[in-house]
């Protein structure tokens, strides 16, 4: 309801989170532990989820933000700048050996997250159907990024033939995303006609050690987001 979301937007004001998100990823991480090690945070802005990650991942481990909106660190409160960085690039044009390579540069060692966090939101457009298709293809592509291309193969009915044709170009056809075994990953997704919560289970179950859905109280009672909660992931 209204008030429920009035209430978490002054929580968060109080509290010094830049937005009532904060609390979303506060409960996830309360009731299943989510964020451990290093965090990628897809969908950062502004900066509310780089909060509560920067707090709860240990003292040596470093949180990447990338958002298409520019997020400003300064002055940001429970933020550790030294271990927090933020780049304002479209997902679907960021591939998973940028993501490494930002991470080398951040001069820590490894190449690979122990979280991956997924908050991307589709502009809206007041058609749930449509709305729902672009969040399954944001929360595609973050599922995509975690667990690397092969990953969603199991969504595929074309031949192996036209797989390979389709594949040749790519550089990521080998690839094992850029979520370390062991590691969490919470993908949201905007409910609506078209079975992407099927899609998305689908893509991520054989990956992980549990999963489940989740829909935490900040959430505002007209929205249809959920959130997959994948926890351990599996040796491939």
């Amino acid at each position: 309801s209204r008030k429920v979301a009035d209430f978490y937007a002054r929580r968060a004001k109080e509290l010094g989170y830049v937005a009532r998100s904060a609390f979303k990823l506060l409960e996830m991480h309360e009731k299943f532990r989510v964020v451990k090690g290093s965090v990628l945070d897809l969908g950062s802005h502004p900066g509310a989820w780089l909060q509560v990650a920067s707090r709860a991942m240990p003292p040596d481990a470093f949180a990447l933000g990338v958002d298409l909106q520019e997020t400003s660190l300064e002055g940001m409160r429970h933020v550790d700048a030294t271990r927090v960085r933020v780049v304002r690039r479209d997902v679907f044009e960021l591939d998973e050996l940028e993501i490494r390579a930002m991470r080398r540069d951040a001069g820590r060692l490894g190449d690979v997250f122990g979280t991956v966090l997924s908050d991307l939101a589709p502009r809206t457009t007041g058609s749930r159907a449509t709305d729902a298709a672009r969040s399954y293809a944001l929360a595609e592509r973050a599922a995509r990024l975690a667990l690397g291309k092969k990953a969603l193969d199991v969504l595929s009915d074309v031949s192996e033939d036209e797989v390979s044709a389709e594949e040749d170009d790519s550089e990521e056809d080998d690839s094992s995303g850029v979520l370390r075994v062991g590691g969490n990953l919470v993908v949201k997704l905007l409910e609506g006609p078209g079975g992407g919560r099927d899609d998305l289970s689908a893509v991520c179950k054989p990956h992980f050690e549990s999963l489940r859905w989740f829909r935490p109280k900040a959430t505002r009672g007209e929205s249809t987001e959920v959130f997959l909660v994948a926890r351990g992931r599996r040796q491939s």
